[in-house]
């Protein structure tokens, strides 16, 4: 359980989800990402690193480019699933504040 919860950490930043689904249709290097997200070059490289770290991008060197894919799209499964299960909850929680208002 330790190690399955240590996994989830890598997908509890917001900004870190941002990158994940800008990976989404395809490899893409560190200034499509900055491109797409907004975000500082220095946070989408550290994002990057922790995701590879993880285990949930790969970087493939091009020439004098570095592109990152995601190795398992089923990745974004499991995000889904989970952004299910939030909005299931919230509507849990709106249904319950109105029977007791």
């Amino acid at each position: 359980m330790e190690a399955l919860a240590e996994h989830f950490k890598v997908f509890s930043e917001p900004s870190r989800l941002l990158v994940l689904q800008c990976l989404r249709h395809g490899p893409l290097n560190v200034t499509a990402v900055v491109e797409k997200t907004g975000l500082s070059q220095a946070l989408v490289s550290k994002h990057l690193k922790l995701l590879m770290i993880a285990g949930v991008v790969r970087r493939r060197p091009e020439g004098s480019l570095v592109f990152y894919e995601v190795i398992d799209p089923n990745v974004f499964q499991l995000i889904a699933a989970c952004q299910d299960l939030l909005l299931a909850a919230r509507r849990q929680q709106l249904d319950a504040l109105s029977t007791s208002l």
